[in-house]
């Protein structure tokens, strides 16, 4: 395996960083947004599109997080979602669950054409594919629960896979792009007149009030209202660590001989393995391929799940080496549906956005626009399906108590086997060592910390010591 400091996304090590200052001193916008991820240089585009005073503010530098780390398909097929979204939340559920995510999608493209962003943006299609006879039926009810709400889907068994398939779902008119190369002109329409983008900058608290107070270890932000989008939400207040349970995933790219994969592939049933290709600059492709989840801090041999997914992509496309490895972390909520909204019951003006399932690219989109619509005052179809408070006893509760059923257990059992690691400064979770990356990681909620100590990864906010 390669030292540390190769973990880099193709995404991050191709986009150099525009170099926003640090907050210094107080300032006063109309809205302060805490993270620079997609969900939040969105949001504080549109808000600011609507003549709003905004300023965005990051740990570290914009779009170098979780969203920096994806595989970045635009897509609303998000695997075998919709059967089981029409078993928890309904048809409508499921449709308004699609509708956003189409949205979207568009959002993306609408944003690229309008400001003439080169972010390698492609349409393409998206297929979710079984390898064997015994995930067919999974596959065929997808097909009919996306066509009963109204979703671009069909069947298959024609794809360029190098491999034979049972088949596949396909939907049409899906996109990728380069996340970074579409953020980081996105944020740059943000700085300026009044609004102000801040990288280096640590947000120790929020005070709700009038107005509401972000503040940092360098100055305070005041403003109106305030966005929480920093993927875990790292005010506890709205006890989301308890909703939504965070996963690793891993990707390796490199240059393959033969045909470029076009469209994008994830597999059905077994290990998941997801699929692309990445326009190279000087003409070529790379080959990307991602998979090998597991529950954030229950694994130390890291090195192993990117030497499984060379080993699959030698095998199956004649991939020589990899030349980019990478892992990311996402949270999935325990219904299957993003949560966005109210950060507490009875915030007012102290919003956020977290639960995505692996599907950031689209869902975070959605996100930005259902916020910017909540702080104007402008209905939103969508919100009520992913309302942040609801209360779904049914699609969720089984789940919420197993996942933190196991969160208990780490808390008790680890403090035997593991009592010379260092804890967790969220809630004192013994912390893991993640041995290909380097880093201390909490099987409970998510908070990473690299080698110094230093914050990786929220819910948590203080360094180790």
């Amino acid at each position: 395996m390669p030292d540390t400091d190769r973990f880099v996304s193709y995404w991050v090590d191709h986009t150099p960083s525009p170099g926003y200052s640090a907050l210094d001193g107080n300032v006063t916008v109309d809205v302060a947004v805490v993270g620079a991820g997609i969900v939040g240089i969105t949001a504080g585009y549109l808000l600011k599109q609507e003549g709003l005073k905004v300023a965005v503010i990051d740990r570290k530098q914009i779009a170098r997080g979780v969203t920096g780390y994806t595989t970045a398909k635009v897509t609303s097929s998000h695997g075998l979602i919709y059967s089981q979204l029409i078993s928890s939340f309904g048809e409508d559920g499921a449709r308004l669950y699609g509708r956003a995510n189409e949205a979207g999608k568009e959002k993306i493209a609408e944003l690229v054409d309008k400001h003439t962003i080169d972010c390698d943006l492609e349409r393409t299609d998206n297929y979710v594919y079984a390898e064997d006879e015994s995930s067919l039926p999974e596959i065929h009810r997808e097909v009919e629960a996306c066509k009963r709400v109204g979703l671009p889907a069909g069947f298959t068994t024609d794809t360029e896979l190098p491999f034979p398939i049972a088949g596949a779902l396909r939907f049409s008119n899906q996109a990728q792009f380069d996340p970074r190369k579409y953020l980081v002109p996105l944020a740059a329409e943000i700085h300026g007149d009044g609004s102000y983008v801040f990288e280096d900058t640590v947000v120790t608290g929020v005070d709700e009030d009038t107005p509401c107070v972000v503040r940092t270890e360098d100055g305070a932000i005041r403003a109106t209202d305030v966005i929480v989008a920093t993927h875990m939400p790292i005010l506890d207040r709205g006890l989301f660590f308890t909703k939504v349970h965070p996963y690793r995933s891993y990707a390796i790219a490199g240059p393959v001989d033969g045909e470029a994969l076009r469209g994008m592939y994830i597999s059905a049933g077994g290990s998941t393995r997801s699929l692309r290709s990445i326009a190279d600059g000087d003409g070529s492709r790379l080959l990307l391929v991602g998979g090998e989840g597991h529950k954030t801090g229950t694994v130390e041999d890291t090195g192993s799940h990117y030497e499984r997914l060379e080993r699959w992509a030698e095998d199956r496309f004649g991939l020589a080496s990899a030349t980019y490895r990478w892992a990311t972390q996402d949270n999935v909520s325990v219904d299957k549906v993003p949560y966005i909204g109210r950060l507490t019951r009875g915030s007012e003006h102290v919003f956020t956005a977290t639960g995505f399932g692996k599907w950031g690219m689209t869902n975070g989109t959605a996100s930005a626009m259902i916020l910017t619509d909540h702080i104007v005052g402008r209905p939103n179809e969508w919100a009520p399906l992913f309302d942040s408070k609801r209360i779904k006893p049914f699609a969720s509760g089984k789940k919420f108590i197993q996942e933190n059923a196991e969160v208990a257990s780490h808390f008790v059992t680890d403090r035997l086997a593991h009592r010379s690691n260092p804890r967790c400064t969220h809630l004192g979770c013994v912390l893991r060592k993640n041995g290909a990356e380097g880093t201390w990681d909490c099987p409970c909620h998510g908070s990473r910390f690299d080698a110094d100590g230093n914050v990786i990864h929220g819910p948590a906010i203080s360094g180790l010591a």
